[in-house]
């Protein structure tokens, strides 16, 4: 195996957590590689308990030594050696104008052309547009949705596993017991994909080359926003998040 070691610029764009069932997946985090604009997946990524110390965000920038991954044969997959350094944060204002740079060369139309791309060797992790009627399911979280292409009339129901979206199911569970799945669905459910330009970030497992589950969302507004707008949207997202789940907006 290649031990090709390199210094690496990544922008975070997705925190994945593990899943010991198979097949497996170490938790990992998914950006985007700054010079050379493809998607770079780290993994294992070093959790220190549910997250690093101090926790990593969702689109902040990060300078790491990578090596060739061991026994991860997906093409986008890197580990980690030495230390992780965050250097910088990209905003979410205008419209996500800023971010849309780093997505908008990954979507595909369908997850199946993403599966077609693993099968081919040309890549496991890829943005999909669902259709708006997306829902999200609970206990094990799973997305059911069908892709925002004429081609495709298949309701496709993947497991999630971004953190970011466990956490704050979590963080729902406990402020609101029984009653926590409707507040989650009320926010996380079909309102976000009929309110948002919800893009998914679909990965494939190391053990399971073609089989995709949800890695990360991406959820700019369907309209892009002048400065007092994205005040009031980041406003109204602070209060429909549960206390101790902040979102990485």
């Amino acid at each position: 195996m290649e031990d090709s070691r390199a210094e690496r610029d990544l922008l975070v764009i997705a925190k994945v957590i593990g899943s010991s069932e198979f097949p497996v997946e170490r938790p990992a985090i998914v950006g985007v590689d700054r010079e050379t604009g493809g998607l770079l997946r780290l993994s294992p990524f070093p959790w220190k308990g549910a997250d690093t110390d101090p926790p990593i965000q969702k689109w902040s920038w990060l300078h790491a030594g990578t090596r060739a991954s061991e026994y991860d044969p997906r093409p986008e997959s890197r580990e980690v050696v030495g230390e992780v350094t965050a250097t910088a944060y990209v905003d979410a204002k205008e419209g996500w104008r800023l971010r849309w740079p780093f997505v908008r060369p990954h979507v595909v139309r369908s997850l199946e052309d993403a599966q077609q791309r693993a099968r081919d060797g040309a890549g496991t992790a890829a943005f999909i547009r669902p259709a708006t009627d997306a829902d999200v399911i609970q206990l094990p979280l799973r997305l059911r949705f069908r892709c925002d292409d004429e081609g495709c009339s298949t309701y496709h129901e993947l497991p999630v596993l971004d953190w970011e979206l466990h956490q704050i199911a979590r963080a729902t569970r406990e402020r609101y017991g029984p009653q926590w799945a409707t507040q989650f669905r009320q926010t996380w459910g079909a309102p976000l994909f009929e309110r948002y330009d919800v893009h998914v970030l679909v990965s494939t497992y190391a053990q399971a080359i073609t089989r995709p589950y949800v890695a990360g969302l991406f959820c700019p507004p369907r309209a892009g926003e002048d400065a007092h707008a994205h005040a009031h949207h980041v406003e109204h997202r602070s209060h429909s998040v549960p206390p101790g789940a902040q979102t990485e907006a």
